[in-house]
């Protein structure tokens, strides 16, 4: 089942570090599983934090830095008490998603095969609807650079945006292929993003103009309170969907937390080679199919470490983005609310710079449009990564012929392509636009593949493996209620649309 990237003596020793037993377990409708002897021993989670962040960081990019503030500035203090409970939906389905990961060693979009090979090829068809327009990432960033530079001088701010937008997607494209392993560097730079605008968000907070509205803001946020504003626009349908799927990832940006903990080699993918540099990088071997394990004491022990290592995992992630979720939905709703201002159009990162230059003057400013700019330009970057890994997974687990072709080489391809598409975009639209669209098609997708997501870890995967594997009735139900939440919203949202 191993990808031929090595020569046969280094699979063999692979093999012998994975301690195969020569079983083969099947699982649903895609090649058999292969039996090892022990799960891989659980590090702790100091160890092995890192796919959390890339999810704090990702999470930034959208909902937290663009729409959320849109919706603040625009109708006040309307959806405050929605904050929570929207950010509370994601943490549940991004479990099960990194449950399937740590038991099989395998990704989610191979996990879809395994329950239906027809599905996934429709969530294969959602997925390149979603990114088609991803360039608006690199694109709403670079609002953020033009605004900071001015240059080049005399342009439009259209135009300075993306002549920006393309100097971006050239960087961090080549960061990509020169990077000796792919993920390391993507995990390293998020987490500085992370913890700067942390740091930036909490010290503009604590500025007097936006202190005056904490009693107020706190007080609808804990109590859930919220109402529908009596000038609330149709054309801010597709934000308010929006909103709601982007409290966090949402839609196939959750999916992509299986790839990072596979790369981390969370659980049983310590077994699985991770994707390299062609020019920098060696080959490692990827399976093109996880593992299964004995039903020992020593195996459900480790297990259950690797089990709670997701949960503490999500827990950072899911932490830190309504942390700082809150912080710039308090900022929009005491700074830009009272003067008007809402971002949009080509200076969508620019009006939020108002949040630092009200506390620090114009270096306050200054500083805010730097990390505005990682912060969507981080979403790009890591877009680009994890969809290109998406659909080179996609491609190897369906057609034999880029399976002999190979993971890696399959993922620089669609790197290659996703850059091409993010230049060929970019002028068609404005940013909000890409990213909301997508956004929304997200939402609709999420709303599919959780109860197959459902299916899979609790009725599909039990089967193939020891029976303490099925995760309790307590997670069953939480899972559950978002996915009948989430099917009630699209259903509500494409009555209201059309």
């Amino acid at each position: 089942m191993a990808e031929h990237v090595l020569p046969d003596e280094k699979k063999a020793r692979l093999e012998e570090e994975a301690e195969l037993t020569g079983r083969e377990v099947p699982l649903g409708q895609h090649d058999p599983l292969r039996e090892v002897v022990r799960v891989p021993k659980y590090l702790g989670l100091l160890a092995m934090i890192g796919p959390g962040m890339i999810y704090a960081a990702m999470a930034q990019g959208s909902g937290e830095l663009i729409f959320w503030p849109y919706m603040m500035a625009k109708y006040g203090a309307a959806f405050i008490g929605l904050l929570l409970p929207a950010c509370a939906l994601q943490y549940p389905v991004s479990i099960e998603i990194g449950r399937y990961t740590i038991t099989t060693g395998e990704t989610m979009f191979t996990g879809f095969k395994r329950a239906n090979i027809a599905f996934a090829g429709f969530m294969w068809i959602m997925l390149f609807a979603q990114f088609l327009w991803f360039g608006g990432y690199a694109s709403g960033g670079a609002t953020a650079v033009a605004a900071l530079t001015h240059f080049p001088a005399g342009w439009s701010a259209r135009g300075q945006t993306l002549f920006w937008s393309y100097v971006m997607i050239a960087v961090f494209s080549l960061a990509i292929w020169l990077g000796p392993i792919i993920y390391n560097f993507i995990e390293k730079f998020m987490s500085v993003v992370v913890v700067v605008t942390i740091l930036g968000l909490i010290a503009a907070s604590f500025h007097p103009v936006v202190r005056q509205y904490w009693g107020d803001f706190f007080g609808r946020l804990f109590t859930f309170r919220m109402f529908w504003p009596g000038n609330f626009e149709a054309k801010d349908w597709d934000v308010f969907l929006t909103i709601i799927s982007s409290a966090g990832m949402g839609g196939f940006w959750n999916v992509m937390y299986s790839y990072w903990l596979r790369d981390k080699r969370a659980g049983m993918a310590g077994f699985m080679g991770r994707i390299t540099s062609p020019i920098t990088g060696k080959p490692e071997v990827i399976p093109a199919t996880g593992y299964v394990f004995q039903d020992t004491e020593e195996n459900r022990k480790r297990y259950r470490g690797w089990v709670r290592y997701v949960f503490g995992d999500q827990g950072i992630a899911t932490g830190a983005n309504t942390f700082t979720l809150v912080l710039n939905c308090l900022l929009a709703y005491s700074i830009l609310h009272p003067q008007g201002l809402v971002p949009s159009g080509w200076k969508l990162a620019v009006v939020q710079a108002e949040y630092f230059r009200t506390s620090w003057g114009l270096i306050g400013q200054m500083v805010f449009l730097v990390v505005a700019a990682a912060f969507l330009g981080d979403s790009w970057l890591g877009i680009t990564d994890v969809v290109g890994r998406m659909h080179a997974d996609f491609f190897v687990s369906n057609f034999r012929f880029f399976r002999k072709w190979g993971l890696r080489n399959t993922y620089y391809l669609w790197i290659t392509l996703l850059g091409i598409i993010s230049c060929v975009t970019l002028p068609l639209a404005q940013p909000a636009t890409l990213l909301i669209a997508g956004a929304v098609i997200g939402f609709i997708a999420m709303s599919l593949y959780c109860p197959i997501l459902i299916y899979i870890n609790y009725f599909m995967v039990p089967r193939a493996y020891p029976k303490w594997v099925r995760p309790s009735n307590t997670a069953l139900f939480f899972i559950s209620l978002v996915s009948v939440i989430y099917l009630i919203l699209t259903i509500w949202y494409l009555s209201v649309k059309f």
